[in-house]
């Protein structure tokens, strides 16, 4: 099943299997951002980042993480003529390691679970179809924006560091030493591809060094190099582009809405929280048709100005129906984790580290379909505790009935949205109007 759904993610990638070489938004700002690392400067040209540009000092930046641009410096040395159209590949790749790392988790879960083998490959031939047709992942990988394949890295490097960590709680020895190193490059990539993926990783790092805190320093000098190697460099960068550790600066973004409502109302609020919630995790449905295309979604609007950015959400189909076996799962597994006889306190330690990741982005001051990415970690952890306990017939018959809903509400949704973006590029848009059953636009 997972080489399988691969082939789906190189179809859906490349907008049906031949379309490899496009140029998608801002596709070369990466590129760009590669050559003057190469030249030891932290910038970015203007033309390669437009609209997303930071102005500091006169000097042009960029608030993305490096780790696209480190993807970069290989290809365009194999492939020069490849320049500023890589998004699609990287984009695959980055989907390949988010698929892989999960199936590691699914299957480690479920290897100890109470289950028979049948149910094992029921219940997890399902969710790995639910991970690639039935969560916001199908969105990112069948749009490569800018935005959307750094968000895209970031997912995947956090699965993998979750599996690792998983994984270094029941092994010993040599594989307890790789479980660890695997862990800190997972965590420490994570964080270079976007900060909100990285930092509740760095508090499980510290977790799981005090859980093998007994298994010699070799063990502990594999989990720590690689995360205070990624940490120093994010920092130092962070410095070099901005003048602060923190990353960003909101008063040097060329978009003056955003940098007016930041400064008014701050980028976190703990107050969006309940607002977000329902947005992300929202009953209300989509359009349902009897004909193409079956799944109509659209913007809709905000009615809290002081809250919120933009007045219109781009939030289209909300985690309840584009993920609802995962959100079902995840809820079990929740609450598994109050109990002590269903989970320990190395897992409920870790839930609590990658549940701040959940909550800072319930505060952030926009929303949109690939902002649900940061909920994953969470929710795919406490979905694989709930994997590990086994969980009751109908838990697991309704999982597998959940995943055909989601991935048809899911697919025909991302179809509609996309075939309907002008943005993205005539390649993208006539593959997903075929998915739609929507006649493929002219231009």
């Amino acid at each position: 099943m997972t080489l399988a759904l691969s082939v789906v993610l190189w179809i859906v990638a490349t907008s049906g299997g031949t379309h490899l070489f496009v140029k998608e938004v801002l596709g070369d700002a990466f590129d760009s951002q590669a050559e003057h690392f190469l030249h030891g400067d932290a910038g970015i040209d203007l033309e390669a980042i437009r609209p997303e540009a930071m102005i500091v000092n006169g000097k042009i930046r960029t608030y993305f993480g490096p780790f696209p641009a480190f993807v970069r410096m290989p290809l365009n040395l194999l492939y020069a003529p490849g320049r500023g159209m890589w998004s699609r590949f990287s984009g695959f790749c980055a989907g390949l390691l988010a698929l892989w790392s999960f199936a590691g988790l699914l299957g480690d879960s479920l290897r100890l679970a109470p289950l028979s083998s049948t149910a094992r490959n029921w219940i997890g031939n399902a969710c790995l179809l639910g991970f690639v047709l039935a969560t916001p992942l199908l969105f990112l990988i069948g749009s490569l924006s800018i935005f959307n394949e750094a968000d895209i890295w970031a997912l995947a490097w956090s699965i993998s560091a979750i599996f690792f960590a998983a994984r270094a709680r029941h092994s010993d020895g040599r594989r307890l030493t790789l479980a660890l190193f695997g862990f800190g490059v997972s965590a420490a990539a994570a964080l270079l591809s976007r900060v909100t993926f990285g930092l509740p990783l760095l508090l499980v790092g510290t977790i799981l060094g005090f859980q093998v805190r007994r298994a010699g320093w070799p063990s502990l000098v594999a989990l720590a190099a690689p995360l205070f190697a990624g940490l120093a460099f994010h920092l130092l960068l962070s410095y070099a582009r901005f003048g602060n550790f923190a990353g960003i600066s909101y008063e040097s973004y060329i978009n003056g809405v955003h940098v007016e409502f930041v400064r008014r109302h701050g980028m976190f609020d703990l107050a969006r929280v309940p607002y977000s919630f329902a947005e992300y995790f929202s009953l209300r449905p989509p359009v349902f048709r009897a004909h193409a295309p079956f799944v109509q979604v659209d913007r809709h609007f905000l009615p809290y100005p002081g809250l919120f950015s933009l007045p219109n959400t781009e939030s289209y189909v909300s985690l309840t129906w584009s993920a609802g076996w995962l959100v079902f799962g995840a809820v079990f597994g929740i609450g598994y984790l109050f109990s002590s006889k269903r989970s320990n306190w190395f897992q409920r330690a870790v839930a609590a580290a990658v549940f701040v990741q959940f909550i800072l982005i319930l505060c952030h001051f926009t929303l949109a379909q690939r902002y649900m990415t940061e909920l994953l970690p969470f929710l795919i952890f406490s979905f694989a505790i709930f994997l590990r306990n086994g969980g009751a017939l109908f838990q697991r018959a309704a999982i597998i009935a959940l995943v055909v809903v989601s991935a048809a509400v899911n697919t025909f949704g991302t179809a509609f949205w996309l075939s309907n973006d002008g943005n993205l590029p005539l390649e993208t848009r006539t593959f997903w109007s075929v998915v739609a059953g929507k006649p493929p636009p002219t231009q």
